[in-house]
């Protein structure tokens, strides 16, 4: 599966009156304490939970990558927190991400892995494609021997309805090239996935 590419960015004025529509459908009026709510939405869902759709996650990890000094080093950066909304209700999903990977020829900043997880998880995305994407992101940017990666996510859409299960959380894996073949290499990446 190749990695998501920038699609188009969010339109904050088109996003402003739908917000306004929704309040409205709901049953709230837009008065004083509801009239810049329209704004201040549109602005967080423009800058701050769907920015990802103007980046470029293979980019981000291309941006600094410098030579291997060991073929088969194992990298990994482990509690990368970030945020995402699932598209199934709009609701947020936030959690930790850890990242591992077998170099090859390159190494890559750690600050881009982290990069390349918000540019991927501030999209609409459910956790099991935000997981699959970012393996093949640090596959392709990198060409390393082999990639894994683990997210634990904690969902409002499990906590605040349907179930209302308010300790619960969703663990998915994607593994790929060494990692899939190696289950030390699983296991090493996991225990540091748990903290």
């Amino acid at each position: 599966m190749l990695p998501d590419r920038p699609a188009r960015t969010p339109d904050r004025e088109a996003l402003t009156r739908a917000i306004a529509d929704l309040l409205l459908a709901s049953g709230a009026e837009l008065d004083a304490e509801t009239r810049g709510t329209p704004e201040r939405v549109a602005k967080a869902w423009v800058e701050d939970l769907l920015d990802g759709y103007g980046k470029d996650p293979v980019a981000a990890l291309k941006s600094s990558l410098v030579p291997a000094p060991k073929k088969g080093e194992l990298v990994i950066v482990s509690q990368i927190d970030f945020h995402s909304m699932c598209p199934h209700h709009l609701l947020p999903y936030k959690g930790s991400a850890a990242v591992g990977y077998a170099a090859d020829r390159q190494l890559v900043g750690f600050g881009k892995i982290a990069e390349a997880v918000d540019a991927l998880a501030h999209r609409l995305i459910l956790q099991e494609n935000l997981v699959q994407r970012l393996c093949a992101s640090v596959m392709e940017a990198l060409q390393p021997l082999g990639a894994g990666v683990v997210i634990t996510a904690e969902h409002a859409c499990m906590q605040v309805r349907g179930p209302r299960r308010r300790q619960s959380r969703v663990s998915v894996e994607a593994w790929a090239g060494s990692f899939e073949k190696d289950p030390e290499l699983r296991a090493s990446l996991a225990r540091r996935a748990e903290g």
